[in-house]
């Protein structure tokens, strides 16, 4: 027996989905940064002789923000990479879909999504709810 996602849980996917360019070129800039080490060396010191450094320095907090990082990135890697497997799956008519849907600048309305895909209003939905389904299953949710 199939559980279905919750509503919130569904808009959370969606959003990760409207998002995902964002998140991904975020994701590119934290590995980045905790690779380089440039998370501890963002503030320069301009005080010369005074105060010590605007960086973390107590050992103890570097090592809980590079955990958080750590968290994070592992979040925002298995967002990405389920997205980013799912996309690949499509046809290319529901990828039209999806950028219209989500990453469009203007509100469209399923009937011309649906149109501009090739496909019913209804089917666009249906189409819409499997690709969520599956990002959601990919990213740990139960169902």
């Amino acid at each position: 027996m199939s559980k279905r996602l919750t509503k919130a849980q569904f808009q959370y996917i969606e959003d990760e989905l409207r998002h995902y360019h964002e998140t991904k070129n975020e994701l590119e800039e934290l590995r980045s940064n905790v690779i380089t080490g440039s998370i501890f060396r963002e503030y320069k010191d301009d005080n010369i002789g005074g105060s010590s450094g605007g960086g973390v320095s107590n050992p103890v907090e570097r090592q809980a923000t590079i955990l958080e990082m750590d968290k994070q990135i592992n979040r925002m890697s298995k967002v990405v990479s389920a997205i980013t497997d799912v996309l690949s799956r499509i046809s290319e008519n529901d990828k039209t879909m999806i950028q219209l849907r989500y990453w469009s600048n203007h509100k469209h309305t399923w009937e011309y999504i649906a149109i501009q895909s090739f496909m019913d209003r209804a089917t666009a939905i249906r189409h819409r709810d499997i690709i969520i389904k599956e990002i959601a299953k990919q990213t740990g949710f139960k169902i």
